[in-house]
This record gives structure tokens, sequence and C-alpha cells, in this order.
């Protein structure tokens, strides 16, 4: 479905340690936990396997340390058929992040940004290649390496996505007319001052992204109420999809990477939001980040 696609995510790549409860914890309370584990993660990586499961020939840009975690983690990428020939390995730590997991499949999620915040917006620019379709971003490296990768993709008039995670301020003024622009709730919250509740306040947070950005769409992810999607001219609500919850952890990622291929294959905004729905619906059913990631054959066929 989208093996003529040749995509590049610049990011983060962690190690993540899983924590399991009932509840969480409050402040200053000592609570028994139910099990923990260890898993492949980061933002960057997620949507790059993400990409790469989906039948796409995909590129990692990033950085780990020569550890235990960081070889994991590159041959976890390489068994995932992810390109790691620009995933230097001379960070001073890999990074880590602990996540907090509650009986209702909610998390809360602690980063150690490690290596991902030693990528320099050189080694990412140069990464970009002419022979790329998609660059994909999130902010979990550092901004001006962000703005650096962004920008070169622009000016090579390679079809852009930027994931807005994690909720942050950030200068989007510096990255001119990407082809999406993409945050979930609490991230517009924190970029917009507006926290997209009603369709009013979905309408003006998108009006804001874009005029900061000049970005093509802006697409909101609304957790539960699927997503929203603002050309510039109308405001269009895609609903989400209704399934078993067991692991929210990598559903975004799932998302952006599965509506991202389909807007290239397709062109379409809507049924790419609508496919990316699919399958942040099939990764929330799934435990785990990488591991939660569906085919480009779950989404065809799921119902």
């Amino acid at each position: 479905m989208y093996r003529n696609i040749k995509s590049a995510v610049v990011g983060s790549i962690n190690a993540d340690l899983i924590l399991q409860t009932e509840r969480m914890p409050q402040s200053g309370e000592s609570i028994t936990g139910t099990s923990y584990g260890h898993a492949n993660g980061g933002k960057g990586a997620n949507q790059a396997i993400g990409l790469a499961r989906l039948g796409t020939n995909t590129k990692m840009i990033g950085k780990v340390a020569d550890d235990e975690n960081g070889r994991r983690l590159i041959d976890n990428l390489k068994k995932n058929n992810v390109d790691v020939s620009c995933v230097a390995t001379d960070g001073s730590q890999t990074g880590l992040a602990a996540i907090i997991l509650d009986g209702e499949g909610k998390n809360r999620i602690i980063v150690y940004e490690g290596a991902n915040a030693e990528i320099t917006p050189s080694f990412a620019a140069d990464s970009i290649t002419d022979d790329l379709d998609l660059l994909l971003v999130q902010f979990e490296t550092r901004e001006e390496t962000v703005i650096s990768a962004v920008n070169k993709a622009i000016e090579k008039g390679i079809t852009t996505v930027i994931d807005c995670g994690p909720a942050k301020q950030f200068a989007l003024e510096k990255m001119q007319g990407a082809t999406i622009i993409s945050p979930n709730e609490t991230e517009t919250e924190a970029l917009t001052g507006i926290y997209p509740e009603s369709n009013d306040d979905i309408l003006k947070a998108s009006e804001i992204l874009a005029d900061r950005s000049k970005a093509k769409f802006v697409v909101l992810k609304l957790g539960e109420r699927g997503c929203s999607v603002w050309d510039g001219n109308s405001l269009r609500i895609i609903p989400a999809y209704k399934g078993e919850v067991v692991d929210t952890t990598a559903a975004g990622d799932c998302f952006t990477a599965a509506m991202a291929l389909e807007f290239i294959r397709s062109g379409d905004i809507h049924l790419a939001c609508d496919v990316g729905n699919k399958a942040g619906c099939i990764a929330v059913g799934r435990m785990g980040a990488d591991a939660s990631m569906p085919t480009a054959e779950d989404i065809l066929n799921f119902k």
C-alpha cells in the first residue's frame, strides 16, 4: 500500500521502563505496583517503526550511546526494517522513558533525554536527502535540531509532518510552511493557551497554530473524540473508532505515521486522518510501544 514511499524520522530513541499499577500514587504516597517490564521506545523510533511496519522504506535519524540500551535499540530498529545508517552511537547516555501505566490503560511518562539532546542541527539537516518523500519530526530532541531538519525538508519540497509531542512551548514561527502540524490536547494548550474542549476552542487553537506555522493542515489529536482537521477554510471532526483500551503509550505515534503515509498516497487529508484513527485504535488494544504498531494489512482488515 505504501511501498513506494521513502520516509525519514528525526527524533528520539529511548529505552522504556514500564511500571504498571492499579492507580497513580498521590504526592508522598507509596503503593504496591502490579508488574514492571522493559520495552523499546522514543517517539522518533516509534514512528520510524510505525512507518516501516506499514511497508515504507524508512530511515531513522537520531543518536544513542554505545551502551547496552543503545545496542538493543539499534538491533530492534534493524529487526523492524528501519535503516539505521543515520543513527549515531557516540552519545553520552541512551535516552530513557519511565512510563507509569494505570489500571485503565492511561499513562504518565518521565523522559530522560540523554543522547537525544545531543543530535546537532547540522547532522539532522545533512541527513535530509533529495530522495525522501516524507519527513516526520517530534519535540523530544532539541528545538534547533527540529527546526533545522524541518526547514531543510521544506526547502527540498518534501512532505513534512510535525508531531508536537511532548507538550512544550516551541518557536513554530521558525518553521514556516510544513505540510501538517499535529499536536494532541495538552500539546495544543501548551502552544496556544487553549485547551481544545469545544468545537469553538478547536477552531481557535487551529487558527493560531496555522497562523504561527503557516502549515497547510492543522490536525489536532483529540483522544477518544478522534481528531480535527483545519485546512484554512473549514474545520472537520474525524471521529475515533471504539475498541478495548489496553495501553495508550504509542497510539499517537501510530496515528501520525499512518496519517502521513495515507496523505502521501491519496492526497486526501480527511481520509488520511481516518486511517490514522484506525491505526491508533489498533495500537491502544495492544501492550507496549513499538510492539503495538499495526501493519498495512491490519489497517485494511480493520472493522
